[in-house]
């Protein structure tokens, strides 16, 4: 009974400081550049887009929560004709659904010159990548995919963001896979398009390295 009775006061408790917090909620609209480590380039050639939507919680005056779902497009682009006759111009296309667990620290506590910093934001967080499809192409042709690409892909996400108006701000971010984007085994391996490389786990593969600059839009 003083069991039932100290679980009923604790969800009491939870339920009424879950529903003292603040939700939030609005859209995402940006663009990325991004570039694949493994693929024998270099460089964040390659131009997408991103867009979506967000849903949040504030946990203090300085820490809040927020979950994205959201349109993301990665891969690689290539014109180096002087090292790569052969293989150049070359592309590879991913467009994915992307899935981000993102916690942002505000500044408010802080002040330089006598301003305070509220503006300002750090985030990081991890998100999850379910491929919608794949392209690659060689010399403007679509050639099969020299390797099978994972459906499913982890990254780690950090990045800032400014407050420019009351409901809008502008994040930088840097996405960058924790785990390959291609399934190659767990050796290297090197055909003249690609050049595994060795991330945090023991296999080796490809991964994708995003920069995005997006507008976050509070409704």
């Amino acid at each position: 009974m003083k069991r039932l009775i100290l679980l009923t006061l604790l969800t009491l408790a939870f339920v009424t400081t879950a529903l003292s917090q603040e939700f939030f909620g609005g859209l995402i609209l940006g663009g990325t550049t991004s570039q694949i480590a493994g693929d024998n380039r270099g460089g964040y050639h390659k131009v997408g887009v991103v867009g979506g939507a967000f849903a949040g919680l504030n946990l203090s005056k300085d820490f809040d929560v927020q979950m994205e779902l959201k349109y993301i497009q990665k891969g690689s682009r290539s014109a180096d004709f002087e090292n790569y006759p052969v293989f150049d111009p070359f592309l590879i296309q991913l467009n994915y659904i992307d899935l981000p667990i993102v916690f942002g620290y505000n500044l408010n506590k802080v002040n330089i010159n006598d301003v305070n910093l509220k503006w300002l934001k750090f985030e990081f967080g991890l998100s999850l990548d379910v491929l919608i499809n794949a392209r690659q192409e060689i010399q403007g042709i679509t050639v099969p995919a020299s390797n099978p690409w994972n459906r499913f892909v982890v990254n780690t996400v950090l990045g800032v963001r400014v407050s420019v108006a009351e409901n809008i701000e502008i994040g930088l971010r840097t996405i960058n896979d924790m785990t390959s984007n291609c399934n190659v085994g767990k050796g290297p391996y090197n055909n003249g398009n690609v050049n595994y490389v060795q991330r945090l786990l023991p296999y080796y593969g490809m991964y994708n390295d995003v920069l995005q600059l997006a507008v976050f839009w509070r409704l």
